[in-house]
């Protein structure tokens, strides 16, 4: 069983960034979870030095079948996740083969969890509402099992899938 949480919003300030990044490391620290400081700025190939994308925040790593709770935000606040991804240069051109560059993506944040443990899934909405309550009040979540909204443990059971009789 595989679910993602989506989480979306915008800092109170960006002073709060700073403090997002220190009392979620301590958290980590004492929960035994590793963890990364962001501060980077992305550039595109070829880009000018004005359209540079940077993300500050931190991303902490629950356990091996979670993906990173990712509290990055951009230069306007947002929670934002950024990456590259490898392209075909003639694609573009409409043309098959030949060499690639990077594509600069921005998108909302997210936490994969790759798992039947309903713990993990529970500590992250914990978390999440904290970070609502503390930093980012405009906090918006959508949680494919319907946890964030219900709060009710049974809709994060494991279900047996059966073959229906003819």
């Amino acid at each position: 069983m595989s679910t993602t949480v989506h989480y979306f919003g915008k800092v109170r300030n960006q002073e709060a960034i700073r403090e997002v990044q220190e009392e979620f490391r301590e958290i980590a620290q004492v929960s035994g979870w590793s963890h990364e400081m962001v501060d980077h700025v992305f550039s595109q190939e070829g880009e000018t030095t004005g359209m540079r994308l940077s993300l500050r925040g931190i991303r902490v790593t629950f356990n091996k079948t979670t993906t990173p709770m990712q509290l990055t935000f951009d230069k306007d606040g947002y929670l934002s996740h950024i990456y590259y991804e490898k392209a075909a240069e003639s694609v573009s051109r409409g043309v098959a083969g030949g060499p690639t560059r990077q594509l600069l993506h921005q998108i909302h944040t997210s936490t994969s969890i790759r798992s039947s443990d309903s713990s993990t899934h529970i500590t992250l909405v914990k978390l999440l509402d904290y970070l609502k309550k503390r930093y980012v009040p405009n906090l918006e979540v959508i949680d494919n099992t319907g946890y964030w909204y219900s709060r009710d443990e049974s809709v994060l059971a494991s279900r047996k899938l059966e073959l229906a009789k003819k």
